[in-house]
């Protein structure tokens, strides 16, 4: 799927967004509780920018600062990104209340050499975003700091906790997930730079 997606890359222009919807790839149908999500991407002023519309039926995050495990604690929408010519990624949560964490792995087997995801904590001050309640769920926006020039390629990935206080959250993704693990960076979308 990884070659698929790097001969066929989706557009990430200044101008004009890219929109990806998530889903349940490892599954064979989806679980009833999937909610959907639409996320948004352009590539602007040396950032990744993402705004993401999620219908949620209890919108909650119980994280009170930046830097706590946000995916335990409620609604999470989670970005990673990286240039397909390097290893090393970067990861963002932004929770309903615009609580955020920001990672940094040096290379795709970085999370196995870890202990604690406080090893691999970046500022969250580097990255903007917003979040805002609406009537049927929430909405989150980001930008993300990565280099890119024309004609280079992102990897990218979007994914969500939709969390319930009585129940498992559902997860989703943008990315060809055979298994329920985002960290695979190799399947994650192409997106070319315009």
């Amino acid at each position: 799927m990884a070659d698929e997606t790097l001969r066929s890359p989706f557009p990430l222009g200044a101008d004009r967004a890219t929109t990806f919807t998530l889903g349940q790839p490892w599954r064979a149908k989806p679980e009833p509780g999937l909610r959907m999500t639409w996320v948004e991407a352009w590539y602007r002023g040396g950032c990744l920018e993402v705004r993401a519309t999620m219908v949620d039926d209890e919108v909650f995050n119980d994280a009170t600062a930046h830097n706590q495990r946000t995916w335990e604690l409620g609604d999470v929408l989670e970005v990673f990104v990286r240039r397909d010519d390097e290893e090393s990624y970067a990861e963002v949560h932004v929770t309903p209340d615009n609580v955020r964490i920001h990672f940094r792995f040096d290379d795709f087997e970085h999370l196995g050499r870890i202990t604690d995801p406080s090893e691999v904590h970046a500022d969250p001050d580097l990255i903007e975003s917003t979040a805002e309640h609406t009537d049927d769920g929430w909405i989150a926006w980001a930008r993300i700091p990565i280099l890119a020039s024309p004609g280079d390629v992102l990897r990218v990935s979007f994914c969500r906790y939709d969390a319930g206080r009585d129940r498992e959250p559902v997860l989703s993704t943008s990315s060809p997930h055979p298994v329920v693990a985002f960290h695979r960076p190799w399947e994650w979308l192409a997106c070319v730079v315009g």
